[in-house]
């Protein structure tokens, strides 16, 4: 676990205060943080379905999902071998 300092605004310590009490601000921050860093990569994420922009391929899937399992069994037998 590591120790952080940080420095808020006055009223949003008043309102940590009196949500968390001494002994579980830490606790609390520690959630809030995790959060919004689980948040920030859902975002990021959704920006990337959102921007995604299908491709036209000339083949059926099926037989594009063939071929990279196939490759991707190669490439495990190969590896095994060196």
């Amino acid at each position: 676990m590591q120790r952080l300092s940080i420095t808020i605004d006055d009223d949003l310590k008043d309102e940590l205060d009196s949500i968390a009490a001494k002994g579980e601000r830490a606790a609390f921050i520690s959630l809030a943080i995790k959060k919004a860093v689980d948040d920030w990569h859902k975002q990021k994420a959704l920006e990337k379905i959102l921007t995604f922009k299908p491709y036209k391929i000339d083949q059926d899937s099926v037989d594009v999902l063939r071929e990279v399992r196939e490759a991707r069994v190669q490439q495990v037998i190969d590896a095994a071998r060196s």
